[in-house]
């Protein structure tokens, strides 16, 4: 519905939030206005208040060090909102202190705060934001006519606490993280002037709704950890104070909790000088708040090491009242684990097994699968319904985009929503559920155009006009789901239910998922298929596994030997040397070595010196560059000399070989000619066609840079200005998070060019590499002191 000048959504019975994203309750029982959520039809969920916990939300707490949890899996995130910041308008400055929870999920992509709102262009499109992404601190404002941004070097992942400083003097921005050097940046435009109106929010938004948020960083994820000492000024000549009316106290906030740490002396010790998990193996310190669960630390490994040596029997009744708290505030993984350390049981999962009536349920962190999807499962069911695997845009009813694998009446379904409609592919057959067969299931979509195939029979779904692209951020779900009114209605043809059986693999494109118990993200009661260490990947190379008292034994295939299949029989007694990979060639009855960087010879045992490198087909050398700690990632620079009489090859690729969504800068020829391929974060390609160039493959030496600047991209070939253009004007992403690797003619054995590139790039480089230099730095790279496989020495005639 909307007026003249505002729009709003009017929600249907048991739906919330601004666009009717949220599921509630029916009848409330929650108290101080506590947010409630129907985890399933008996049973709900308080999401407390600031200053409130308890199951209901009854018992009052003074909270000192506040600790957020991020996004929990009914899609709210933990925060504080404070009243506007008066006076913010030209200048700011902020001061605060933090610790972590984790040292994985707490730093890839998570808000410390923001202000602002989305408007348009000018009128109101401003806002503050600060957050963590790949260990690294971000800092964004808009004044409204365009972001800038700074982001910070990696953390120091063995510090404690963590201090930042950052401000705002009209245009000029700075930042200083830690004792790292202060860095600054001046916003685009001529606007000197930040207008906000919304509260200020400490620790996560609201509501997460992208929609509504105005471009910028849109940290998709709450902070994981304690904030603390948060003080900001307006005037240079002013002191600092704590944010908030009266001073220090917010207006509202939800799942907030005082940090606490437990530990086994004896006493429970609020927190003041740690607040993050330390290894088991050590002593318990279990950093939680009483509100929600900031971090869990039971991990399964670690739980016998624990239990028999490291628990003075003085202490264990102190150690049972904090596992007695923890019962009642955790669940999922956290709880699963935690019911093994109690009954001392050593987990050992080989085969995951399911049961819908013990709602189970394991997930995993998500990864890039937002233009194709391939999925590959092997499942054993004991029922004609279930969930086997489910990833959304947002958990909840009104999820947007997802994609679900299920069994409906015994049918396997494959259903996904690009965000138009609902694509819905039926096996032909049924499955069989005595629980005696294994069934075989690849299914995905490239595109919106869709296939499942079921122990070899397919089914397609043609392409058509609409939507393209798979927004996910949720986890992926294997088994089941976390909460089951969680699920889109949409996503499955009946009441969504958890799947019953065991399933022994899972590929998402060409990527396992282990199904064991340390790989998960989460799960609830899992176990295994049979009770025993055989499972499907236990002997490799298809071997057979076989009980036996002490474990399990492997009776390997003609052609493999170990202990575990895991060796070729033609490199059982191969000649190579110790700086080499023996290659099996099954065809010729024998092998070949591939010599590490630094070596040749048949066996690899003669040493070699090289300044130019020569890549033959099956070579690539893998830089990591030890400065990338203090580069500035929104200026790179790459440049090298090279020759080759091949039309097509990858030369060089700044950035990670593992997912789609890797930022990277790659160089390379195709169809002759040069082309250049730079991703800051939405995969944008930049080739270069021209004619004119068609002139790299002719064996002659050729010079190339390529230089970033933000969203601006330069190419010279050959000392010549071949390409300047911007990217993305609205600079959305500026940085190229590289990671600090780089390749040079491929990847490593068994990574194909054309499948780490997606397409981008046909094959491996043969040719020869020299003059590599990074940024400005004023040395080359010196490849000799890298790793990689099969370089040649390029001075030579070989």
């Amino acid at each position: 519905m909307s007026d003249e000048e505002n729009w709003y959504c009017e929600c249907p019975k048991l739906y919330t939030g601004k666009l009717c994203q949220f599921a509630t309750c029916d009848e409330n029982p929650c108290g101080n206005g506590a947010t409630c959520f129907p985890k399933s039809r008996r049973d709900a969920v308080c999401l407390c208040p600031y200053g409130r916990s308890g199951i209901l939300c009854s018992d009052a707490i003074n909270i000192t060090q506040p600790s957020f949890s991020g996004t929990d899996v009914f899609g709210y995130t933990s925060f504080l909102a404070y009243s506007t910041i008066p006076n913010i308008t030209f200048y700011y400055e902020f001061r605060l202190k933090f610790w972590l929870a984790n040292h994985h999920s707490a730093l890839q992509d998570n808000l410390i705060f923001f202000t602002g709102q989305k408007g348009q262009g000018l009128n109101g499109d401003d806002f503050l934001e600060l957050g963590l992404r790949n260990g690294r601190v971000v800092y964004s404002y808009n004044l409204g006519s365009g972001t800038a941004t700074i982001i910070s070097k990696p953390l120091d992942l063995t510090l404690n606490v963590h201090i930042i400083h950052l401000g705002r003097n009209l245009q000029k921005g700075w930042l200083k993280v830690d004792d790292q050097k202060n860095k600054t940046v001046t916003s685009p435009g001529r606007l000197v002037g930040l207008n906000v109106f919304s509260q200020f929010y400490l620790g996560g938004y609201h509501e997460y709704t992208p929609e509504l948020l105005p471009k910028g960083p849109r940290f998709k994820n709450g902070f994981q950890g304690c904030i603390f000492d948060v003080q900001v000024r307006t005037r240079l000549d002013q002191g600092f104070k704590a944010p908030g009316t009266p001073e220090g106290h917010p207006n509202s906030g939800r799942s907030v909790g005082q940090s606490v740490i437990a530990s086994l002396d004896g006493k429970v010790h609020f927190a003041q000088k740690l607040c993050q998990c330390v290894n088991l193996s050590m002593i318990l310190h279990i950093c939680v708040s009483k509100a929600v669960p900031v971090c869990h630390c039971l991990m399964a490994t670690h739980v016998t090491v624990l239990l028999e040596e490291r628990v003075p029997t003085v202490n264990k009744i102190v150690f049972l009242v904090v596992i007695l708290h923890l019962i009642n505030t955790l669940e999922g993984s956290s709880l699963f684990y935690l019911k093994a350390f109690l009954l001392r049981i050593d987990i050992f999962i080989s085969d995951a097994s399911f049961r819908n009536n013990e709602s189970s349920w394991m997930s995993f962190a998500p990864f890039y699968i937002r233009h194709k999807t391939h999925i590959k499962l092997q499942f054993q069911p004991l029922s004609p319904d279930g969930i086997l695997f489910y990833t959304a845009q947002h958990l909840g009813t009104q999820s947007g985009d997802f994609l679900c694998i299920s069994l409906v009446n015994g049918f396997t379904q494959l259903r996904y929503n690009l965000g138009d409609r609902t694509v819905i592919l039926q096996a032909l057959q049924k499955v069989n559920t005595n629980g005696n067969t294994w069934h075989l299931l690849n299914a995905g979509r490239v595109g919106n155009e869709g296939y499942l195939n079921l122990d070899g029979i397919n089914i397609t779904q043609k392409a058509s006009p609409g939507m393209n692209a798979l927004d996910t951020h949720s986890d992926f779900f294997v088994g089941g789901v976390s909460s089951l009114n969680l699920v889109n209605p949409m996503a499955i043809e009946n009441e969504p239910i958890g799947f019953t059986g065991c399933i022994r693999e899972i590929v998402i494109n060409n990527r396992e998922l282990n199904l064991t118990v340390t790989d998960p993200k989460g799960g609830a009661n899992v176990g295994d298929c049979d009770g025993t260490d055989c499972g499907y990947t236990v002997c490799k190379n298809n071997g057979t596994c076989h009980v036996e008292n002490s474990g399990f034994s492997c009776s390997c295939l003609r052609e493999w030997t170990g202990t575990m299949c895991e060796q070729s029989i033609h490199c059982s007694q191969n000649m190579c040397g110790s700086h080499a990979l023996c290659i099996p060639q099954p065809s010729s009855f024998s092998y070949t070595c591939a010599c590490a960087l630094g070596w040749t010879g048949k066996y690899c045992n003669t040493k070699v010196k090289f300044y130019i490198a020569k890549f033959v087909g099956n070579s690539y050398i893998k830089y990591t560059d030890p400065f990338y700690g203090k580069r500035d990632l929104q200026y790179s620079r790459l440049s090298l000399n090279f020759t080759t009489n091949q039309t097509e090859g990858l030369i060089a690729w700044m950035g990670k070989s593992e997912d789609e969504d890797n930022d990277f800068l790659a160089i390379g020829l195709a169809n002759g000619t040069l082309k250049v391929v730079i991703n800051l974060g939405e995969r944008i390609s930049v080739p270069l066609m021209n004619t004119k160039y068609f002139t790299c493959s002719d064996g002659r030496w050729h010079f190339t840079t390529v230089v970033q600047n933000q969203t601006c991209i330069k190419v010279y070939l050959d000392e010549e200005l071949i390409l300047f253009e911007d990217i993305d004007p609205q600079r959305k992403y500026t940085a190229l998070n590289y990671g600090g690797i780089c390749y040079f003619g491929g990847f490593e054995t068994g990574k194909e060019v054309n499948i780490v590139t997606i397409g981008l790039f046909q094959k491996e480089f043969i040719g020869k590499i020299k003059d590599v230099v990074l940024f400005q730095d004023s040395k080359k790279i010196q490849l000799m002191k890298a790793e990689g496989y099969n370089i040649h020495d390029g001075n030579s005639a070989n």
